[in-house]
């Protein structure tokens, strides 16, 4: 797929702002859909600070230590521990894995917290 930098336009505060090329790279790398943001990059800062819910997708679990990191859409990546994970969800979370989760500030900073996996969609 031909990427380009293209304008959007923040919903919340009116900015306009460039979806960069190589963002358009990175959500196709996660599995993610290449549709322009809905907010600028200051707007989804301040939105992915809040408590939640967010999604996102499994960057890399190490089943041995028991924690790994998820990459919200903007490219953020967010601790979380294996008790982190909601009960019934997989004791070996796969990379790639979409997730809904909460975020709650700990003494090292935020992680993600009540971790969710979310259904895979039949094709």
């Amino acid at each position: 797929m031909p990427y380009r930098d293209a304008w959007a336009r923040c919903q919340d505060c009116g900015k306009q702002f460039i979806f960069t090329v190589e963002e358009q790279r990175r959500l196709a790398k996660d599995g993610l859909a290449i549709v322009a943001p809905a907010l600028c990059p200051a707007c989804q800062q301040k939105a992915e600070a809040g408590p939640g819910p967010h999604h996102g997708v499994i960057k890399w679990y190490d089943a041995e230590r028991g924690y790994g990191f998820i990459t919200q859409r903007s490219g953020r990546e967010l601790f979380f521990h294996r008790t982190a994970i909601a009960p019934g969800g997989p004791a070996l979370p796969a990379e790639g894995a979409r997730v809904t989760f909460m975020v709650e500030e700990r003494a090292r900073g935020p992680q993600a917290v009540d971790v969710v996996f979310e259904a895979e969609e039949d094709t």
